[in-house]
């Protein structure tokens, strides 16, 4: 009896416990979004599919460089250092601020209290701020790799870059700190209406924020980077000039080759013509095997005469007889 009673109880915790999860849970798709928010229930799940893909894809992105530069041999460089730093700011966007900006953005109502909306906006700016100041940083490495590559290559070490990386995180954390320790954030909690949670709304703090966490670090990548495309554009030009004057003076020096060895071939046909008209069978048959195989003109006809003159007399000493 004891044992039929306990499982008897033990069936009926479990049956209440299904039907309170399943009460809440229908509860929690009648309410969804909330009486606060300003979107639908369907424009609001299209909001979470497309928010969560977004989050889902930077988590995995971000991970995968991390992952890649230090198990790469061939990435463990230090010009990648800066591309781990911009990848851990992204990946703590994607971690700490994005998931409840998608739920307060669907509700419209914030509601995970005051210390957490303090934490989360110090978080926002930190991130933020990070990332932009790490492209900044970044565009400037690339701007001296490109414009001074020998001196810069050699101050390219591991050492600098975390040197620069530590300046961008303090930076951040200048912007981003005086909220949470000094001037606090906006929460606003009425009795009746949605909840809020915003930055602080100091003017002087929005002017100093906005201008160091934004506006001067777009303004140093447009010009740096329009710096570094004059410098590629530059180099490019003095390429395509240097290999232009490269190939018109192998042009010039195959010219002049050609040129001093056709007086060479003109020289060898000429004698190979000349050996061709003077090979007459007299000089073939009275050439000494040990003899020059030129013979010039006047010698031909010393040669002639001599053996000439031995004919008539020759010929006189057989009449005698």
């Amino acid at each position: 009896m004891e044992g039929k009673n306990a499982i008897t109880t033990e069936g009926t915790l479990l049956l209440n416990l299904t039907t309170v999860a399943t009460r809440n849970a229908d509860d929690f798709f009648r309410d969804f979004p909330g009486k606060n928010s300003p979107y639908t229930t369907t424009e609001a799940i299209l909001i979470a599919l497309v928010l969560g893909i977004i989050i889902v894809g930077t988590v995995i992105g971000n991970i995968l460089v991390c992952v890649a530069v230090f198990f790469v041999k061939k990435l463990r460089r230090p010009c990648n250092y800066l591309l781990v730093s911009l990848a851990v700011s992204d990946l703590c966007v994607a971690l700490l601020v994005m998931p409840m900006a998608l739920l307060y953005e669907i509700s419209g109502n914030w509601s995970f209290g005051a210390n957490m909306c303090v934490a989360w906006v110090s978080f926002d700016v930190l991130s933020c701020t990070a990332s932009i100041l790490n492209l900044c940083m970044i565009s400037v490495d690339r701007f001296y790799a490109i414009t001074k590559p020998l001196q810069y290559g050699v101050k390219r070490t591991t050492r600098r870059m975390v040197i620069y990386i530590i300046l961008v995180w303090l930076v951040a954390a200048c912007i981003s700190l005086p909220p949470l320790l000094i001037m606090g954030n906006e929460h606003t909690y009425p009795e009746s209406g949605p909840s809020h949670c915003d930055v602080c709304q100091n003017f002087y703090y929005q002017i100093c924020a906005t201008l160091g966490s934004f506006y001067i670090p777009l303004l140093v990548m447009i010009l740096v980077y329009y710096k570094i495309f004059c410098a590629a554009h530059k180099i490019a030009r003095e390429e395509k000039r240097a290999q232009s004057h490269l190939e018109a003076h192998c042009y010039l020096d195959i010219e002049a080759t050609e040129q001093r060895h056709q007086p060479i071939a003109v020289n060898r046909q000429l004698n190979s013509d000349v050996q061709t008209s003077h090979g007459s069978p007299l000089v073939n048959q009275h050439r000494s095997s040990s003899a020059s195989t030129t013979v010039s003109k006047p010698e031909l006809i010393l040669f002639d005469r001599t053996h000439t003159t031995g004919s008539i007399s020759l010929s006189n000493l057989q009449l005698q007889a």
